[in-house]
């Protein structure tokens, strides 16, 4: 009976998590299909499409519903970047097509892929999305950092784990692994000061817009002696 009961509590947190993204224009119909009511695709060809989006995280398609009732779809190979856009709010997302090793450093293969790109500077964060499965039964406290969820029945639910990576000015794509560790080798000479900045400030790496906030402190540093890279 207990854990039926938690298995109810975590539906209905998720249930609220996706009314609040629906109530800002985003939606989430599955745990890798995101829908937004306006958006705009620039394409290798120069070419810009307009209306509404579906993103398929999972196969990587980008679905442009067009006013007059027609759709186009692009992969990574045909799209510069993408910006979706939340409606009223206005809030925007940007996603970029970039060529990626697909986490092999040692390969010379490398193919366009999707990041979101979550800042601009010397110092670039990029993410992508992974999924895993959580047994309902069991409390997680990570269920209550916001993360998407998607209930898919059996006492199992799916929540969005973030991947985050660096984009150096090169165009080289660097995996941060251990975030904090990760960050700090890059921070470099300018670490300590950055430590300062998120004390001052009790700023937490596991929050998105807080770790965006500490990767910026260092770029304006950056920017404001020399160039880091």
């Amino acid at each position: 009976m207990k854990k039926n009961l938690t298995a109810l509590t975590i539906v209905c947190v998720i249930f609220i998590g996706l009314s609040f993204n629906a109530a800002f224009g985003q939606i989430r119909t599955a745990i890798d299909v995101q829908e937004w009511p306006k958006g705009k695709v620039v394409l290798v060809n120069g070419d810009t499409l307009y209306g509404a989006l579906t993103y398929y995280r999972t196969p990587e398609i980008v679905k442009v519903h067009h006013q007059d009732g027609s759709i186009s779809s692009v992969s990574p190979v045909n799209v510069e970047y993408f910006i979706a856009q939340e409606m009223p709010s206005g809030r925007s997302f940007t996603f970029k097509s970039l060529h990626w090793d697909l986490g092999k450093p040692y390969s010379d293969f490398k193919k366009p892929t999707f990041f979101e790109e979550l800042n601009r500077g010397a110092l670039t964060l990029i993410m992508r999305e992974t999924y895993v499965k959580r047994d309902a039964g069991r409390q997680n406290t990570n269920l209550y950092r916001n993360a998407p969820s998607y209930y898919g029945g059996n006492n199992f639910y799916e929540q969005v784990k973030e991947l985050y990576y660096i984009m150096l000015p090169d165009g080289e794509i660097l995996p941060l692994k251990n975030v904090r560790k990760d960050l700090h080798t890059l921070f470099g000479e300018k670490s300590k000061n950055v430590k300062s900045y998120i004390k001052l400030n009790k700023l937490d790496y596991e929050k998105p817009h807080e770790l965006i906030a500490i990767i910026n402190y260092f770029n304006a540093l950056s920017s404001s002696t020399s160039r880091a890279f």
